[in-house]
């Protein structure tokens, strides 16, 4: 992904490794119309947009009066919540916060500890995706582990930037909406 403005973001990715829009615009023209997102960012370049005026009802932040700028005051402002889509297909990436833990086994539930990094040796070895969990034996790859919304792997995402970790949600009529756009499962996580 390109660079990214500077802070927290908010990730809404497809689980399909292999997705990305056979047609951008129309996938771009879906998420406006339904207010998800707004016009294009002038402020910050190709593929960044504006927040759109149902994205509250899309997400949800937590806390007793949360703050959310979303517009640039002035011209070179480049500290707001904006939207930013990939107009290419990328290569599987993983992207992590700094509070990211052990992931835990989709079967028990239970934290996988292996022996080695498992994202550094994905790294070196893309195919070198599978692990076996020490206490159920069921055997996942690192795509299926539980990153308990603080990682994730994927291939095309929606990066919503100025969003800390778990200070918003997204709703699961969201998921479900680009789910049914795109015709595979959607989920979330905070890097």
């Amino acid at each position: 992904m390109p660079t990214l403005p500077q802070g927290h973001h908010l990730y809404l990715y497809c689980v399909n490794l292999d997705y990305f829009p056979s047609d951008y615009d129309d996938f771009i023209s879906n998420c406006q119309r339904h207010g998800l997102l707004a016009e294009a960012s002038a402020n910050l370049g190709p593929n960044h947009y504006l927040i759109g005026d149902n994205f509250l009802q899309y997400v949800s932040f937590l806390g007793c009066s949360p703050y959310l700028k979303v517009y640039p005051e002035h011209a070179d402002d480049t500290d707001y919540c904006s939207a930013y889509i990939p107009d290419k297909t990328q290569a599987v990436r993983f992207l992590a916060n700094k509070q990211v833990t052990a992931p835990r086994c989709p079967t028990c539930k239970r934290s996988i500890q292996p022996e080695y990094n498992l994202v550094e040796a994905w790294q070196k070895d893309k195919n070198n995706s599978a692990i076996q969990c020490q206490y159920c034996n069921t055997t996942s790859t690192l795509y299926e582990l539980d990153w308990r919304k603080n990682a994730g792997f994927f291939n095309f995402a929606i990066a919503i930037s100025n969003i800390f970790p778990k200070e918003a949600i997204p709703s699961q009529d969201l998921l479900d909406w680009l789910q049914d756009i795109s015709g595979y499962e959607w989920r979330y996580f905070y890097a």
